[in-house]
């Protein structure tokens, strides 16, 4: 198996993920989601980092809710936001 970071986490979350943020769902549904990503063992980093890959060619509405699924993944959200326990 190559080391590089595969583009594609988990088929069926990527595409509801990549879903519900062209969707404009509020924040809590795209939370539920990252919890699901963390239930299966990915880490915040992968998640955050395919987040990031979504953002190449999002228009700015659709940047701004990536943004803040980025913010719930890397930890810089409220403590009961997070999804993935932040490490100092």
């Amino acid at each position: 198996m190559n080391s590089t970071m595969p583009q594609v986490l988990d088929s069926g979350l990527d595409e509801q993920l990549a879903s519900l943020l062209r969707k404009g769902a509020d924040i809590q549904s795209i939370r539920q989601l990252l919890e699901r990503y963390r239930d299966r063992g990915f880490g915040a980093q992968a998640v955050y980092n395919y987040l990031a890959l979504l953002r190449h060619d999002a228009s700015e509405e659709l940047e701004d809710r990536i943004l803040e699924a980025m913010d719930i993944a890397s930890g810089y959200c409220s403590p009961g936001c997070r999804v993935w326990e932040v490490v100092s």
